[in-house]
């Protein structure tokens, strides 16, 4: 989880610019927080499926989807969540070999694996869960690290001029032409 503080003397000073209220500077944060959370988990996304090496953004997509923001208790204070779980081998780019002790796959062992087609009948490895021959279960490689990295190093470095750009658009769309005012 990631925490972020926007300065407030800059929120204030928009909110003097277009002579908003409490109530339109309030509404205003809101949705620009989720407008950039919005853009976060987009570039984040983008970004990562290079990074990682990933064949689709579709398991990435899964994960941003609990990418969630969470107002602190002064306004500008904000904090972010994505999931960073172990991913399936078979999400990756990459063939998957068989070694003398398992498998291996992208640079990394699996000792007692076996190389085989998961449901998709794309090449992955496997192990089995018990000493029987089924059930069997996919490996899973670990993301965090990179993942956090990259996330904080170059996603992540942009996100205040996200954010004032979109409550300065917010702010500007309640106070000039009433958007979200009822009369």
């Amino acid at each position: 989880m990631l925490a972020f503080d926007f300065d407030t003397s800059e929120m204030k000073q928009i909110a003097d610019e277009f002579d908003a209220s409490e109530k339109d500077l309030r509404h205003a944060y809101s949705r620009a927080l989720r407008r950039t959370a919005s853009t976060m988990k987009t570039r984040g996304r983008k970004g990562l499926r290079t990074e990682l090496g990933l064949r689709s953004a579709a398991e990435l997509r899964k994960r941003l989807q609990g990418f969630r923001f969470k107002r602190g208790k002064a306004m500008g204070e904000v904090r972010m969540w994505f999931g960073l779980n172990d991913m399936r081998v078979s999400a990756f780019k990459g063939r998957a070999t068989r070694t003398g002790a398992g498998a291996s796959f992208a640079g990394q062992d699996f000792d007692g694996a076996f190389v085989g087609r998961n449901a998709k009948g794309r090449q992955t490895v496997m192990r089995r869960v018990s000493k029987s021959r089924w059930p069997v279960k996919e490996e899973r490689m670990a993301i965090e690290d990179k993942a956090q990295i990259y996330i904080e190093d170059e996603v992540f470095d942009e996100i205040e001029e996200v954010f004032f750009k979109n409550f300065r658009a917010e702010v500007r769309s309640r106070t000039l032409y009433r958007v979200g005012k009822r009369d």
